[in-house]
């Protein structure tokens, strides 16, 4: 019970976190190298924890225009059913960029994020944005930055 209490606090802490400004971002390239890193990006949750592997975002930064990846590893996390990643505008409106079905508690998931998703021009997406990816019922798995450039 106690264990379960404390792992319930460090999520509520995890995802209080996540709710924040986006500041940072973890700088790779093409071939998924990190050229800098922000430690807060791409952590993975406390109820995920070593059950899910989440590969930083790449490349980061992007043009507009341009596509960036995010690659999940599960192995063995319980998932519900689907992952869903999406983000916050400048609204606080949640705006879905992909869902995956998740067929087996062993499995890679990629996410294709395309810039244009973020404004219907360069000068309206440009900035930096917190993507958010969630579990099938609605439990934070990991939250990290995209820079567009």
């Amino acid at each position: 019970m106690l264990t379960s209490c404390q792992q319930d606090s460090a999520q509520q802490q995890f995802e209080a976190e996540a709710y924040g400004p986006a500041e940072g971002y973890t700088e790779t390239d093409l071939q998924q190298n990190i050229l800098s890193q922000d430690k807060q990006d791409w952590r993975v949750s406390p109820y995920y924890e070593g059950l899910v592997q989440v590969l930083p975002l790449f490349p980061n930064p992007i043009s507009y225009g341009g596509t960036a990846y995010l690659e999940m590893t599960l192995n063995g996390a319980p998932v519900q059913s689907y992952v869903e990643l999406g983000y916050l505008n400048y609204n606080n409106r949640w705006i879905p960029l992909q869902q995956e079905t998740v067929g087996s508690e062993f499995e890679l998931v990629t996410f294709v994020i395309d810039s244009r998703n973020f404004g219907s021009s360069a000068e309206l997406a440009r900035g930096l944005h917190r993507l958010l990816l969630y579990d099938g019922n609605q439990r934070l798995i990991t939250y990290g930055d995209i820079f567009i450039q």
